[in-house]
């Protein structure tokens, strides 16, 4: 990994260190956590969805601010919108005194206040996020940077989901949480400071403001009919994966009644097959294409999405299974994200990038809001059986979504994906699953 980071240019070396700290923002404010912080006050199933949608849904308002990412450049943007997002966590600090007063209901809507909050200001500033990485990351290495991003983060997470299984299991009440909160406010500030850090990021000067349309370059991707059916099946693949995600931590808290440390520290092995095995996928991919991952990685998620159903209450085998499932889970569903994000990166052309990010943004909201508002409507009228139709339905997803990226076209310089038969073969499912594992696992051979 140190060799890997050598390799790329300065710009990209810094803004990997940004979004490490950034990491830490993230998962200590609205990571899984914040689905335990949201259980823990009595906030009922079908609220906490509506509180996991509130962060990709909060993305559309990137189109709003879509001109402004030219206009300001995404270093400007970012710089602002973070240290807004960050200002607007502190009222969570007053829960405790805020329900003592008015009851759990009000504690309820002080966080999705300030989640939502948090969400919205994120969001009018995001869409800076990906043009800026299209400019400091050699597009030759984007596979290598995505992959060694996803590492680190995962590295991250490991070590802040023991650190916060300790945490929750020494302190009592919502002060456990809040300490969480402490952290993540804190680290989301020294993110603020490291965007002014990193170069380039400028936005459009003089002449250029006055000639820049936003519906004309949005148009431009419109008319990409290529780049269109590539965003539609990564959309329901990604879909495919927030069903199950909008389930998973509630199903072990709640169904299988295992305490927040222990799923803490199950969150953290998930997190350690990631960091051991998303390299692998970022290499397949940088020389493969993104597309014949993506259908492997798919495969693999709908068949531990429908391993769900074995982890049975009161089980015999739950306990053994539970951390194998999870693990395979997460890291299906990491690399998932990283080789479905380079390879949009790689079809975007530079004349209209924001356009094309934009649209990615845009889709992905839906993708990743849409499903756990369903998710905790079914579950609050279901109970288990809600559970078990989330898990169906996250497996059948991701199956269509592979099966469809058969039709997608070529990456530009690499083979179509009939031509990739030591990698997938439709008619021989078993033997592909196989090569999932395999890849999975480092064990590829020279080829990859």
């Amino acid at each position: 990994m140190p060799a890997a980071v050598r390799e790329l240019p300065a710009p990209s070396r810094l803004f990997l260190i940004f979004t490490g700290v950034n990491v830490v923002s993230w998962q200590c404010v609205v990571g899984p956590a914040l689905v335990l912080f949201a259980r823990a006050v009595a906030m009922p199933p079908a609220l906490v969805g509506v509180l996991l949608s509130f962060m990709p849904l909060s993305m559309l308002l990137v189109l709003l601010a879509y001109p402004l990412v030219e206009w300001l450049g995404p270093r400007r943007l970012l710089f602002y919108s973070w240290l807004g997002r960050n200002l607007l966590l502190l009222p969570v600090f007053c829960m405790p005194w805020v329900m003592a007063r008015w009851g759990e209901a009000a504690g309820w809507h002080l966080l999705l206040f300030a989640t939502l909050g948090f969400s919205v200001i994120r969001a009018v500033g995001v869409g800076g996020w990906y043009p800026w990485l299209h400019e400091i990351v050699p597009r030759g290495r984007m596979g290598s940077y995505l992959a060694l991003e996803t590492m680190l983060s995962q590295a991250i997470a490991i070590l802040l989901a023991f650190a916060m299984a300790r945490v929750l299991a020494m302190a009592v009440g919502l002060e456990r949480f809040l300490i969480l909160y402490a952290v993540g406010v804190a680290a989301g500030l020294l993110s603020v400071l490291l965007i002014a850090r990193i170069p380039g990021g400028a936005g459009l000067a003089g002449d250029g403001r006055d000639k820049y349309d936003p519906g004309r370059a949005l148009g431009r991707v419109l008319a990409d009919r290529g780049y269109l059916a590539f965003l539609a099946l990564a959309v329901l693949g990604l879909s495919s994966l927030m069903w199950l995600n909008a389930a998973a931590v509630m199903y072990l808290r709640d169904v299988l009644r295992y305490s927040e440390t222990h799923i803490m520290l199950l969150l953290a092995a998930g997190g350690v097959g990631v960091a051991l095995s998303v390299r692998f996928w970022g290499r397949v991919a940088d020389r493969f294409g993104s597309v014949p991952a993506m259908i492997q990685l798919l495969c693999g998620h709908a068949l531990f999405a429908l391993a769900w159903l074995g982890l049975l209450p009161a089980g015999r085998m739950t306990a053994a299974l539970a951390l194998p499932v999870l693990v395979f889970t997460t890291v299906f569903n990491a690399a998932f994200v990283m080789v479905a994000a380079r390879g949009m990166l790689c079809r975007v052309h530079e004349e209209g990038r924001v356009g094309y990010t934009t649209l990615w943004i845009l889709s992905v909201s839906v993708a990743n809001g849409v499903p756990p508002i369903l998710a905790g409507a079914l579950i609050e009228q279901l109970g288990l059986a809600g559970f078990r139709l989330c898990f169906i339905i996250a497996g059948i997803c991701g199956l269509a979504a592979a099966g469809l990226m058969f039709r997608l076209p070529t990456e530009e310089g690499k083979p179509p994906v009939q031509e990739l038969h030591h990698l997938i073969r439709a008619s021989q499912p078993l033997r592909s699953l196989g090569r999932v594992f395999w890849i999975t696992l480092g064990l590829g051979d020279k080829r990859e």
